[in-house]
């Protein structure tokens, strides 16, 4: 029971990690970090942070999956 609260709860982390980046997609590079010809290091980071968010929340989701179908009395 308590490895499906902790999946749970990580998985509601890691959701808001991507929310917190895609915030960032949203809000754009500063003039101070934008390139000369238009490139965006700022905005690339958050699109690698939300990747990275969903990512590891699928994973975190997949091993509360497996904790909620497999019985504890089979481990």
């Amino acid at each position: 029971m308590s490895g499906t609260i902790l999946s749970a709860a990580l998985t509601i982390v890691a959701l808001l990690g991507s929310a917190i980046s895609a915030r960032a997609v949203r809000r754009g590079a500063g003039a101070e970090w934008t390139d000369a010809q238009g490139g965006g290091p700022r905005t690339f980071m958050a699109w690698v942070g939300v990747g990275n968010g969903v990512l590891f929340a699928l994973a975190i989701a997949n091993q509360l999956a497996a904790s909620l179908m497999i019985s504890p009395c089979l481990r």
